[in-house]
């Protein structure tokens, strides 16, 4: 089952969910959609919001411990298939079992030389609060003048940046090489799932494509909002991926990456290929 590395369901701490009932509901549609582990990822550090660990793991386990007590929605597709074995009374049992959904900590850092000091104060919270992956944004105009220096200082301390969303980057989207060199460098790379889909406008999905093609992002997340705009959706952009990189790459990149991620390993993902 797909994991979803980013995503903004923890109720009122951003422009994400703005109560436990969307984030509930947006729990509910990420699972419907086949994902079974989702890391929240409020922003944090953006001059708006400003997350530390203890507030986001607060959220995450109350967001838990509703998740409990909902129910299946939909029994497993393999099951319906099972009808010789079991009656409709295992029907009835299988349907109501509670939600297999956890939901972990995480945030979406925006990129500032704070970034260390916080990370040594056990204020940024990295991906799954294992300590091994952080993710970062990069402002939408371009790349900060001394992001290289810091990202190498991450990467020294053993904590690997993922950069969200490059490809709704300005300067990456005219001129990659500068992304290129920090993937080279030991960073990974997550793509936004309406990226992909075109749910950001054709130019977007036209360097999502080509990021993907050059083996420069490694994740596809949802990067959710709400259920409506900003939906916890991977399934379409992983079908888009799959024309691109082939099956196997693009269920690694919800799949078999993440929970390297998860498990404090660092995923083993293809070479970059350089692009003009």
């Amino acid at each position: 089952m797909m994991i979803d590395l980013h995503a903004h369901i923890l109720p009122g701490l951003d422009d994400g969910a703005e109560n436990f009932g969307e984030s509930v509901e947006m729990c509910l549609a990420s699972y419907k959609d086949g994902v079974r582990t989702i890391v929240a990822t409020p922003h944090t550090m953006n001059g708006s919001y400003r997350n530390n660990r203890s507030t986001i793991l607060v959220k995450v386990r109350e967001l838990n411990d509703l998740i409990k007590e909902l129910k299946d929605p939909q029994p497993e597709i393999s099951f319906c298939h099972q009808s010789k074995i079991e009656d409709s009374s295992g029907f009835r049992n299988r349907e109501q079992r509670g939600l297999d959904l956890r939901i972990l900590p995480g945030a979406d850092f925006h990129f500032c030389e704070e970034v260390l000091s916080q990370l040594e104060q056990g204020n940024a919270t990295t991906v799954g609060d294992v300590g091994k992956c952080l993710s970062l944004e990069f402002p939408f105009q371009g790349i900060p003048s001394k992001a290289e220096e810091v990202l190498f200082k991450l990467i020294a301390r053993g904590v690997t940046p993922i950069i969200s969303h490059p490809e709704r980057n300005l300067e990456v989207g005219q001129r990659p090489q500068r992304y290129y060199e920090m993937i080279r460098m030991g960073c990974l790379g997550q793509v936004t799932a309406m990226s992909l889909t075109g749910g950001f406008g054709l130019e977007v999905r036209r360097v999502a494509e080509k990021l993907l093609a050059s083996r420069l992002v490694h994740f596809i997340a949802s990067d959710a909002h709400s259920i409506a705009g900003r939906p916890p959706i991977l399934s379409e952009a992983v079908r888009a991926a799959e024309r691109i990189v082939g099956r196997k790459e693009a269920r690694k990149m919800v799949i078999e990456y993440p929970q390297a991620v998860l498990e404090g390993r660092k995923p083993n993902v293809p070479d970059p290929i350089a692009i003009r």
